[in-house]
């Protein structure tokens, strides 16, 4: 019976956990198919979980914060897109930027916001479907009935981005572009027009994963509480060979992992907890060595694109 409470409750946690990361790995995995790379997803996400609790508290509801965060991350996304795209920066670099951005932005905007009143203010969040009572089946109830809505979406995203990347004529530009630019640009595909649109797409989808964080999963909003999902989204992209399903599979392994350090920690007070806290960084990095190593990146990635006179 324990047994089966421990494994139920690892299972039900992982897709919690699993869904910002899943948010942010899908947006990426379609903006580097285009070929533009964007290191900036932490900051994005910080971004989008401090709008969605300020926008909750604002509107009374969490939808209201959910769309205030999308607004905020596609701006942030348009930033990316204007600097790595029409300026040709480095993608990096501009990707640095947005890091740095997004920690000002959330830990000011709150200080002067929700964090300077006293008492804090209760934030709207969204609570844990129960599809009439399916819920409270046995095993399966926990796991696959009593999630936040946000968990379906994100899980329905990544079979609909599949399905119009590779079936589509949509995602077969996205794909020529992100091979290469030059060829897609000769056959009268719009490049640039379609490289900002996945990467503000990318922006909108990071800032999802920031306000499942501060609208579902904790119901307020804490500083730097990405606490490095968004690296881990990046790490998602290579593991999953830069497939929204492979992406998807990948946030749910490390959510799972991410779900069992935590009842590690219960099962081992011997241990310091450190250790168990790192476990799903160091697979992230495993992850990247050895995947890094095999996948085949779109051979534009992280190249600029300068449209012929």
């Amino acid at each position: 019976m324990l047994d089966d409470i421990f494994f139920v409750g690892l299972l039900a946690s992982t897709f919690r956990f699993a869904t910002p990361i899943m948010f942010a790995a899908l947006g990426e995995a379609v903006s580097q198919r285009a070929g533009v790379l964007n290191v900036g997803l932490e900051g994005i996400m910080l971004v989008g979980a401090f709008l969605a609790a300020l926008g909750a508290w604002w509107t009374g509801t969490p939808w209201g914060g959910l769309v205030l965060a999308v607004a905020g991350g596609a701006a942030m996304g348009a930033l990316h897109a204007f600097i790595s795209i029409t300026l040709r920066a480095d993608q990096i670099i501009s990707g640095i930027a947005l890091i740095v951005l997004g920690l000002g932005i959330s830990g000011y905007g709150y200080r002067m916001t929700l964090g300077g009143m006293s008492p804090p203010p209760s934030i709207p969040s969204f609570s844990p479907m129960e599809f009439w009572g399916l819920s409270d089946l046995p095993f399966v109830g926990p796991i696959f009935f009593g999630q936040h809505i946000l968990v379906y979406m994100a899980l329905a995203g990544a079979v609909l981005l599949h399905f119009f990347l590779y079936r589509s004529r949509w995602g077969l530009d996205v794909r020529a572009i992100g091979q290469s630019p030059v060829a897609a640009d000769a056959v009268g595909i719009r490049v640039q027009g379609t490289r900002y649109a996945t990467v503000i797409f990318g922006g909108a989808m990071a800032a999802m994963g920031g306000a499942y964080l501060s609208t579902a999963q904790l119901s307020g909003f804490v500083e730097n509480m990405v606490s490095g999902r968004g690296f881990i989204a990046i790490a998602c992209v290579v593991f999953g060979r830069w497939s929204p399903l492979g992406a998807m599979a990948a946030a749910l392994f490390f959510g799972m992992a991410d779900a069992a350090q935590i009842r590690l920690q219960s099962l081992n007070p011997d241990i310091p907890f450190q250790f168990f806290v790192m476990f799903p960084y160091v697979l992230a990095v495993v992850a990247l060595v050895f995947m890094a190593k095999s996948s085949r990146m779109p051979a534009a990635l992280g190249v600029p694109f300068q449209p012929p006179r």
